[in-house]
C-alpha cells in the first residue's frame, strides 16, 4: 500500500507543478521596427532609423522644432511633414551663430499603419557660410 501510493504521488507531482507555473494571463506587447529619428541637414528633414540602424524613407508625419532665438525668447516650429517648412529654412538662413535646435513631438507611422512616438532629437544647426571675395580669388 505505501509503493502504490507513493507512485500515485509521484504521478500527480508534475501535474501540479504544472498548473502552478501557468500564467494568469497573457500580455500581448506592440513594438515596432522604428527606434529613433535623425536629422539630414542636407536635405532639411527628419528620417526615421529602425532598430537594425536602416533609413526609413517617408515614415515621419510630424514634428516641432524649439530653439533659442536670443537668451529670452524661444521660437516654436511645427512641421506635418518629414520636411521642414519653407518658415523654418528662412528662419535658418538669418542665423548669424550655430544654434542648438530640438525636435520634439515626433510622431510616425510604421509600416503596418501605427502611430509611434520618437525619441527627441538635439542637432546643431550651423549658419550658412559665405566665402568671402578674397578667399574666391585665391
Amino acid at each position: 500500500m505505501g509503493k502504490s501510493l507513493l507512485f500515485i504521488l509521484l504521478l500527480i507531482s508534475p501535474l501540479v507543478q504544472f498548473a502552478q507555473e501557468e500564467p494568469a494571463t497573457i500580455k500581448v506587447v506592440k513594438q515596432s521596427n522604428l527606434a529613433m529619428a535623425a536629422y539630414d541637414n542636407v536635405e532639411y528633414k527628419i528620417t526615421a532609423i529602425d532598430k537594425y540602424g536602416n533609413v526609413v524613407d517617408h515614415a515621419i508625419k510630424s514634428f516641432e522644432i524649439h530653439y533659442a532665438e536670443t537668451k529670452k525668447k524661444l521660437k516654436i516650429f511645427k512641421s506635418s511633414s518629414e520636411m521642414l517648412t519653407p518658415e523654418m529654412l528662412e528662419d535658418f538662413k538669418k542665423m548669424k551663430v550655430a544654434k542648438k535646435i530640438f525636435f520634439t513631438r515626433i510622431i510616425a507611422q510604421d509600416e503596418y499603419g501605427n502611430i509611434v512616438h520618437l525619441p527627441d532629437v538635439i542637432e546643431v544647426q550651423f549658419p550658412i557660410c559665405k566665402m568671402s571675395q578674397e578667399h574666391k580669388k585665391k
